[in-house]
């Protein structure tokens, strides 16, 4: 049995990014704890190689793959005396979401020495197919419904991931932690109510705020209104995922013990969405500023002035707004480079978008795609970090850009503003570290870019603001404390 059982979906070890990197930071400085990973992933296909290492205290690492077909059990009758008016409480508290009976909801169909049938009967069986037309028929009458062949996937595509997670064999440990909310948090809270042991929550961003962000551009969800005008109401089905997100987050929120995110603006978000506030501390992220001095204290001088997006090439970190931007700069000043330094094939199809656009703009001779970089080294020749994602967490880059001496222009998301004018009273007084624009708009950027650039003054300023702001509130050793001091309060009776 493990001490502590990270629960991740879709980052560490296999896909670099900063809720990736505070995980194996929290491993590598606790070589005192013990840990097991369960990894949540879509397909076993989408698997490569280990982004990171992997330390010696970590026991165990066990995969699920959501879209893999291959629910336990064997399909046959549920039988008449079968409970479907559970499910039916279920199905109306998941639109409701209403989570008080979840628990119940768990031990009946999923805890395998509680359940009352295999999990695979609940998605194929006669009986399963006639509870499914039955609610659908209570929804929807006449010619005017929604097609039921559209209904049925989307209930098998939004369903089955949910009980394959439920259905999953949880390692034991002392205490379970998991890194978002989203299929990660079910388990975390279906592994509390079968262990009865704590379960704790992180959340760096908002993840039913994102994935709501992801459902309203996503072109995959079948959309009924075949008016191409623009709606203020989402489809039946966009508007059904969303509400599966949100129920699986107050899952989260109500078994919990304890809630933990980066920022004050989160923690009101997550309260909106449904946590109590007592149960919510702030741990902000922190870094090992001494690992990035050299590059502060160094004196070499650039041929031009370079810009840097560290960051995934994908959507959500808005990659085609920074590039717009990019030609905003150039119309100012031509002696530059901008960098784009992240990996390239999580979306091939929106890095080949972004290479056409920086082709479109004529931005060859500006824009590289450096792939994944080691950092360090690429920050010795960086005057200025950017940042134009639609949604963030508190990104560590800016953190460590501050350590390098490097300031950020950022787009007012997450806990990007608080790290660049301040959170605390005491925090303000050490002035701004960058500036921050509105998010989705390549001129503001642009603009904000150059009037940095521009003012060799201005940058050493900013650089060094942010420099004291990160050694003052962003260490990486009061990271971990504060996420120690979490766990010994549960796991100091048990180890």
């Amino acid at each position: 049995m493990s001490d502590v059982c990270l629960i991740l979906e879709g980052t560490y070890p296999y896909v670099a990014g900063g809720v990736s990197t505070c995980v194996y930071q929290l491993i590598k400085e606790t070589p005192h704890i013990k840990y097991s990973i369960v990894y949540i992933g879509a397909t076993q296909d989408s698997l490569k190689e280990y982004k990171y290492p992997i330390p010696d205290n970590v026991k165990l690492i066990k995969e699920l793959f959501l879209f893999d077909y291959d629910l336990k059990g064997k399909t046959k009758e549920l039988g008449i005396d079968f409970d479907f008016a559970k499910l039916t409480e279920f199905h109306k508290g998941l639109r409701k979401g209403k989570v008080d009976g979840f628990k119940e909801f768990y031990h009946k169909f999923f805890d395998p020495d509680k359940r009352v049938c295999d999990p695979i009967e609940l998605m194929e069986s006669k009986e399963a197919w006639d509870f499914l037309v039955q609610f659908y028929e209570r929804q929807f009458t006449g010619e005017n419904g929604l097609s039921f062949i559209d209904y049925f996937y989307s209930w098998r595509f939004t369903h089955y991931p949910m009980f394959k997670i439920l259905s999953a064999d949880i390692p034991r440990a002392h205490l379970y932690h998991s890194l978002c909310t989203g299929y990660a948090g079910l388990l975390g809270a279906a592994a509390s109510i079968k262990y009865k042991r704590p379960y704790v929550l992180t959340e760096h961003g908002i993840y039913s705020h994102e994935r709501e962000i992801e459902i309203y551009q996503a072109d995959w969800i079948y959309n009924t209104d075949k008016d191409y005008r623009a709606k203020k109401n989402l489809s039946y089905f966009k508007e059904w995922w969303i509400k599966t997100f949100h129920f699986f987050s107050k899952v989260a929120y109500h078994h919990a013990d304890v809630i933990t995110t980066l920022y004050q603006g989160n923690k009101e978000r997550q309260i909106g969405y449904g946590a109590k506030r007592s149960k919510i501390e702030l741990i902000p992220n922190g870094i090992r500023v001494e690992d990035f001095t050299e590059i502060k204290d160094s004196s070499e001088k650039n041929e031009k002035k370079a810009i840097a997006l560290v960051g995934r090439v994908v959507p959500i970190k808005d990659i085609k707004t920074f590039i717009k931007s990019i030609s905003y700069v150039k119309s100012k000043t031509k002696d530059f480079v901008a960098y784009i330094m992240g990996p390239t094939d999580e979306d091939e199809d929106y890095f080949e978008d972004c290479k056409r656009l920086v082709g479109l703009l004529g931005l060859e001779e500006h824009v590289v795609f450096t792939g994944r970089v080691d950092i360090k080294e690429y920050f010795k020749k960086v005057d200025l970090l950017v940042l134009s994602s639609i949604s963030e967490g508190q990104p560590m880059v800016i953190l460590e850009g501050y350590a390098a001496g490097i300031p950020t222009v950022a787009t007012d998301v997450g806990g990007c503003k608080e790290l660049i004018y301040g959170g605390s009273e005491l925090d303000k007084e050490i002035g701004p570290g960058g500036l921050v624009v509105p998010f989705g708009k390549p001129d503001d950027l642009g603009e904000a870019i150059t009037k940095l650039l521009l003012d060799e003054e201005k940058l050493e300023k900013l650089g060094q603001n942010g420099f004291k702001r990160v050694k003052k509130f962003y260490q990486e050793n009061m990271t971990v404390t504060n996420y120690m001091n979490v766990y010994n309060r549960y796991l100091s009776s048990s180890l």
